[in-house]
């Protein structure tokens, strides 16, 4: 209740403020000192910028202004610049006692534009597990066709390089866009679920679960690696036991530098052929693509049933989850872990575009598209079956 009112507060003065054209008037000035540093100032659109703000005092509520038009309440929000130009930032913040306190930085984003978003908006791809087929269709709903069809327990897909991947549980393939040309680049992966391309490097990752407990399955439970054809295969992890957290689904950032995953055990979903009651959590791991050293972002409550990491020109900033009633997403520092949406119906795959600046997810009612935030959801694709959702790469 006092983080609300103390909201309510700062809010009225910002009003009160711009309405008597008076910035600098007594109700903002600042009673203690506050300040905000950013991750970066110049680059090309879109341009995402994470912003820290810092106040003496216990702060309460934020008010940032970016100059470009958004606003945001959030603490350290990132805020991303579509559009070239220079822009100012201000903060206001509000602390406990009821005081406040501002800052405002000139000219301080210089944003150059050099491409259109619109320029390079790519289909979607979905896998629908049930039937053993993938799906092409265009981002808006307006058309989609079946590419690849008598897929034998499918797990996961990917594009990159030219190429669609799919793996099932020992074979890894790859395909033409238009489903035609299709080959086993690599096969024998006993366990095999998830994949990832790295179009930087030329090169295709993927994960192999350990045997589930209570079977007779001889599953491999490795991390690995390889060229876009399947050649040159490395084994980057082996793990020993399927009763400690294994990497689960992979997702590589786009910029030849990470690659991040989830872990999980046993303990409540695995795959669909695999029965268990038990309770587990997992994590976010990210580590260097020549080396195989996790580094934790966050923690999450249960399974997550797909991840994706924000996709642009830029290293990823969030990674988003679906737990099946909701989408979730953190920073890659795992800072900010947020419900951008709730309330679904066996949420599944999911999908993000940071220079389209939309999500695409998958649950009971078909394939839905919003606004980052959440804001403008829409069924696009009514009824469609999407377990995996990605963007052509």
């Amino acid at each position: 209740m006092k983080e609300r009112e103390a909201l309510w507060v700062l809010t009225v003065a910002i009003l009160c403020c711009a309405l008597l054209g008076l910035v600098g008037c007594t109700l903002l000035q600042p009673k203690v000192a506050v300040d905000f540093v950013t991750s970066q100032t110049d680059g090309v659109a879109p341009f995402p910028v994470e912003f820290t703000p810092s106040a003496e005092g216990d702060a309460v509520a934020y008010y940032w202004d970016f100059g470009d038009g958004a606003i945001s309440t959030e603490s350290s929000p990132v805020h991303v610049y579509r559009d070239g130009g220079t822009y100012d930032v201000f903060l206001a913040v509000s602390l406990a006692d009821g005081s406040t306190g501002s800052e405002k930085k000139q000219d301080l984003i210089d944003v150059v534009e050099i491409a259109r978003k619109g320029e390079r908006l790519t289909p979607l791809y979905w896998l629908n597990t049930n039937n053993g087929t993938i799906h092409w269709g265009d981002r808006g709903g307006l058309s989609s066709s079946t590419v690849v069809s008598y897929i034998h327990r499918g797990q996961d897909i990917a594009t990159g390089g030219g190429y669609l991947y799919w793996t099932t549980e020992d074979t890894l393939y790859r395909a033409n866009y238009d489903g035609t040309g299709k080959e086993a680049i690599a096969t024998n992966q006993k366990g095999l679920y998830s994949v990832s391309v790295d179009t930087e490097l030329g090169k295709v990752y993927w994960t192999c679960l350990p045997s589930p407990p209570l079977t007779d399955l001889d599953w491999d439970g490795s991390v690995k690696r390889a060229n876009l054809d399947g050649s040159a295969v490395e084994r980057l992890k082996t793990y020993e036991s399927s009763s400690t957290s294994f990497a689960w689904w992979i997702r590589c950032d786009g910029d030849g530098e990470r690659y991040y995953f989830s872990t999980d055990n046993y303990g409540v979903v695995g795959p669909k052929r695999v029965e268990s009651t038990a309770s587990s959590g997992g994590t976010f791991e990210w580590t260097f693509v020549h080396e195989f050293v996790p580094h934790d972002v966050t923690g999450y409550p249960g399974s997550a049933y797909s991840m994706a990491l924000d996709v642009g020109d830029l290293p990823a900033y969030y990674v988003y989850w679906t737990t099946g009633d909701a989408i979730m997403r953190c920073k890659v520092d795992g800072s900010g872990k947020t419900t951008v949406i709730d309330g679904l119906r066996s949420a599944r795959g999911v999908a993000v575009d940071l220079i389209e600046g939309k999500m695409y997810w998958s649950d009971s009612e078909g394939i839905h598209r919003a606004e980052l935030d959440g804001a403008q959801a829409e069924l696009i694709y009514p009824g469609a079956h999407a377990d995996v959702l990605i963007l052509q790469q």
